[in-house]
């Protein structure tokens, strides 16, 4: 009973989140309802606040579901040890998927609220930098400056990086970025104890 109960909340994530992009693919995110949402996805207003609190909270656990298949495609193509190159497939991954939906960004950027939705992708970004430093801490790994102050830098500039990428293509493209990062991220490697972690 409890495995067609996961299934269901499963498959009622999905809905959603194939009715939010196919939604914000034509509108601005402070246009878009949850009535909307519900209407897409075809499920009751009901069955979704009985998971989130407005949009605002799916549209964290959206930027969260995306990270997750990241994070996952990550630690299956990057070394174990790789804490730089873990961050820099994430930000290649993260381009990729908003070049592909672009107007689903634009239309979150162009948003009056936009500042709300991009703060959460900004946090979600921090979060998971963190949790991937601490976890490489908790191996032997020893960084010269805090995993906190790390994982604030790195995920400031990758959040400009993305947004530069979008509003600014022809000056930002996903080759020149990708370079440019990777050596951005080879020079902090002086601040990993490679005595116990590999770059």
């Amino acid at each position: 009973m409890e495995e067609k109960t996961d299934l269901r909340i499963r498959k009622t994530y999905k809905a959603l989140c194939d009715a939010f992009v196919t939604i914000l693919e034509k509108k601005r995110f402070d246009d878009l309802t949850v009535n909307e949402l519900c209407d897409e996805a075809t499920i009751r207003r009901a069955t979704f606040y009985k998971h989130f609190a407005d949009k605002h909270d799916f549209f964290s656990f959206f930027i969260r579901q995306k990270q997750d298949q990241f994070i996952s495609q990550a630690k299956e193509e990057t070394p174990p040890n790789g804490i730089y190159a873990y961050t820099l497939y994430l930000t290649q991954r993260s381009i990729l998927y908003f070049k592909e939906h672009e107007s689903l960004i634009q239309n979150i950027l162009k948003s009056d609220m936009s500042a709300s939705p991009l703060d959460i992708f900004n946090e979600e970004i921090h979060s998971n930098i963190l949790s991937n430093l601490k976890e490489h801490q908790q191996r032997g790994c020893t960084f010269s400056v805090s995993p906190e102050l790390l994982a604030s830098f790195l995920s400031g500039g990758i959040f400009s990086t993305i947004r530069n990428s979008v509003l600014q293509p022809q000056l930002f493209n996903t080759g020149t970025i990708m370079e440019n990062m990777s050596k951005v991220l080879t020079c902090l490697e002086t601040l990993t104890d490679q005595s116990t972690e590999n770059f």
